[in-house]
């Protein structure tokens, strides 16, 4: 095999360092109380389920809307894929909130329809998710604003996605299968490469949390040398001899570490990853988006990412937001980094998601005036048509 790696001693085993993965005990979680998490849930909860229909996966979840009205705003929440963490159910876990639990009574409360779902292959919902690409899981988001839009039994006025980290990717690949109107990334959109978002993550992270810098550039050694691994890999069998090939020439013996290496980096989802290219997603999506930043996220940062995304949007109504003071998960932080956010007792703050329905709304008071507007010139080109006699045009508008 003539790609040719450095040698050093592989510290990151199986990612157990990298930024977004915990070893934090869920009975630690446990003890920090989140009092964004709803005791009552004074709407409408109806448990759902859906299929995508590219593939045949069987999807559960949860539809939540005002108990009063019609014509609502509505979102699919798409989760991240945390490296580390466990896999998204419909609540989205993380490090002890139910992310996704918490946004969806926040957004429903502001008068939303909101759809969350298990990822495939969790909770109550068919297929493999350790199998699963990104591809797979925006396929799943597209069947889920589909059956929103088709068969929820709900009038919408508009629906779109809301993604958050690696969701607000999904987002814009869902696109390809089902238009969104509007899409909201939280902490999502990203102009790096895998190789280098890794390593500048896990420096800012590390230096964090005060690790030795000599710990801190092998760790990031490693890292990138995997990420070239992958990158060079013609496809996952390949991947899995280059990965072994690098483990051992690095100086580890014990396979039982080497094949969890290989395990964990070897996947469809990582394989895709290397080859993603969010820049290439932004130019050709020409939709409406909003991208919030935290300016202490130290997983997706704020100083890079703001202005290329707002170059890149095309759509008039684009906007792009850099929220002072807040981390990846929108919480008020201190330093910012993942071992901070089990401590912290508010989920996400509430100034986001003012923000997002201050964006959505407006999106929405235009679409539904564009509607009556075209709705209003189809009716003024019926009445002409029956006046002068002309079926032909009548038959071509209905």
């Amino acid at each position: 095999m003539s790609f040719a790696y450095k040698k050093i001693p592989l510290i990151l085993l199986a990612g157990l360092l990298t930024a977004c993965s915990g070893s934090f005990d869920e009975l630690l979680f446990s003890l920090t109380p989140h009092p964004q998490e709803p005791k009552e849930r004074p709407y409408i909860t109806k448990p759902v389920e859906f299929t995508n229909p590219r593939d045949g996966t069987q999807l559960s979840g949860e539809l939540t809307y005002p108990r009063s009205g019609s014509h609502f705003p509505a979102f699919v929440l798409i989760s991240g894929h945390e490296d580390g963490a466990p896999p998204a159910d419909k609540n989205y876990h993380i490090t002890g909130h139910k992310y996704f639990l918490v946004i969806s009574d926040l957004l429903t409360k502001h008068g939303y329809a909101v759809l969350r779902y298990d990822n495939r292959g969790v909770g109550e919902s068919s297929g493999d998710y350790t199998t699963a690409s990104d591809r797979d899981f925006a396929s799943d988001a597209a069947a889920a604003l589909q059956w929103l839009r088709k068969d929820s039994g709900i009038k919408l006025s508009s629906s779109g996605f809301l993604g958050h980290s690696q969701g607000g990717v999904k987002a814009l690949m869902a696109e390809a299968h089902e238009r969104p109107d509007y899409i909201v990334s939280l902490a999502g959109l990203d102009v790096e490469t895998s190789k280098e978002f890794l390593v500048r993550q896990n420096q800012k992270i590390l230096s964090a949390q005060s690790v030795d810098p000599s710990t801190i550039e092998r760790i990031t050694q490693e890292l990138a040398a995997t990420m070239d691994i992958l990158k060079a890999a013609e496809n996952i069998n390949d991947a899995k001899l280059r990965l072994r090939e690098y483990a051992v020439n690095s100086g580890v013996t014990e396979d039982d570490k080497i094949q969890k290496f290989i395990d964990h980096f070897a996947t469809n989802w990582w394989f895709e990853e290397v080859r993603l290219d969010d820049t290439v997603l932004l130019k050709s999506y020409n939709g409406p988006v909003l991208s919030l930043y935290g300016s202490k996220d130290l997983l997706v940062s704020a100083s890079i990412n703001e202005e290329p995304v707002r170059k890149l949007l095309t759509h008039q109504d684009s906007e792009v937001h850099t929220m002072h003071g807040l981390n990846h998960l929108f919480q008020t932080a201190d330093k910012g980094g993942p071992n901070e956010y089990w401590e912290i007792e508010t989920t996400i703050e509430e100034k986001a998601i003012e923000k997002i329905d201050l964006w959505t709304r407006r999106i929405n008071q235009r679409n539904v005036k564009k509607d009556r507007e075209n709705s209003e010139l189809e009716q003024k080109w019926i009445h002409t048509s029956k006046n002068s006699g002309n079926s032909e045009l009548i038959t071509s508008i209905n």
